[in-house]
């Protein structure tokens, strides 16, 4: 009886059909327009910008040459501009 079952072919397993998920989640984003305000800059960052402007005077005068007096005149305008 052994050797009959070895030799009949294994009968093949019933699979399910794969199974489809598809969510139909919708999400709402409500953006706050009527509480945007810009605020004036900090005092730290006014003086990080001056300290930048001082250091970027200081590689003009080390290392002069058209990169330096840009990135010298850039960094004043900033530190300028948030005074």
């Amino acid at each position: 009886m052994m050797a009959e079952k070895d030799l009949q072919a294994p009968t093949p397993k019933a699979h399910a059909a794969p199974e489809v998920v598809a969510p139909t989640s919708r999400v709402n984003v409500a953006l706050p327009f009527g509480s945007i305000h810009i605020e004036e800059s900090s005092k730290d960052l006014a003086e990080l910008s001056s300290i930048v402007a001082d250091l970027a005077s200081a590689v003009e005068s080390l290392a002069p040459g058209p990169k330096a007096k840009k990135l010298r005149e850039h960094a004043q305008l900033l530190a300028a501009r948030l005074r």
